[in-house]
C-alpha cells in the first residue's frame, strides 16, 4: 500500500504487537527513552482507528474523547507492563478499562438492498473503545497472559504478543530493534577487539 504524501505522517503507526489493544499502546514509540507520541495530534487518532479497521470513516472528536481515548491507552500500557513484570497493576487503570469494556459495541445492521453492512452505535469513539478495552482484558484473562513480552531494546519497550514457538522472541521486531541491537553489539565486540 502506498501513502499519499498526505498521509505521511500516518506511516509510522505500527501493527504488528499481536493485539489491537497492544497495536493501541504501540501509538507511543520509543517508551524507553524519547517518547513520541503519535496520537498527539487530535486527527490523528480518527485516522488510526480507521487503519485499525475499527471504522470506515473518519469519527468526530472532541478534546474530552480525545484525552479519554489516551486515558485509557496508557491504562492498557501501564496494566499490561504490570503483568510482564510481575507487579500488581493500580486499581484505577484496571477500572479505567473495565469501564470502556462496559460500553456497547457497534452492531450491524443490513441496508435495504442487503448489500451494505451499516454499524450502528449511538457514540462511534466509544465504541471503538470498548473494542480495544476487550481485547486488553482477554489479552490479560487467558492463557495469552504467558505470550506477553516488553522489546528488550531499551529504547524502545515495545509491549507485544509473542506467538512464536518457543516463546523466545525478545524483540518487537527483528527487523528493527532486534536488528538494531545486533548491530550495536557487534560494534561493541569490535571495538574492545581493536582495544585489546
Amino acid at each position: 500500500m502506498t501513502l499519499k504524501k498526505t498521509d505521511q505522517r500516518y506511516s509510522r503507526f505500527r501493527f504488528d504487537a499481536g493485539s489491537l489493544s497492544l497495536n493501541f499502546v504501540g501509538t507511543v514509540r520509543h517508551r524507553g527513552s524519547r517518547p513520541r507520541d503519535l496520537l498527539a495530534a487530535p486527527e490523528a487518532l480518527p485516522r488510526w482507528l480507521q487503519l485499525a479497521g475499527l471504522v470506515t470513516s473518519a469519527v468526530p472528536l472532541s478534546s474530552e474523547d480525545h484525552e479519554e481515548a489516551l486515558l485509557l491507552r496508557e491504562a492498557v500500557h501501564d496494566t499490561v507492563r504490570s503483568v510482564i513484570l510481575d507487579q500488581e497493576p493500580r486499581h484505577d487503570d484496571i477500572d479505567r478499562i473495565n469501564r470502556a469494556a462496559k460500553f456497547p459495541i457497534a452492531v450491524p445492521q443490513l441496508n435495504r438492498g442487503a448489500n451494505l453492512i451499516l454499524w450502528e452505535t449511538p457514540d462511534p469513539l466509544k465504541a471503538c473503545l470498548a473494542v480495544i478495552a476487550r481485547d486488553a482484558i482477554a489479552l490479560m484473562g487467558d492463557s495469552t497472559r504467558n505470550c506477553l513480552k516488553m522489546c528488550a531494546r531499551d529504547s524502545c519497550r515495545m509491549l507485544f504478543v509473542d506467538a512464536s514457538p518457543a516463546h523466545r522472541r525478545r524483540w518487537c521486531a527483528m527487523s528493527l530493534c532486534g536488528n538494531r541491537s545486533k548491530v550495536a553489539l557487534h560494534r561493541q565486540r569490535k571495538k574492545s577487539l581493536d582495544i585489546g
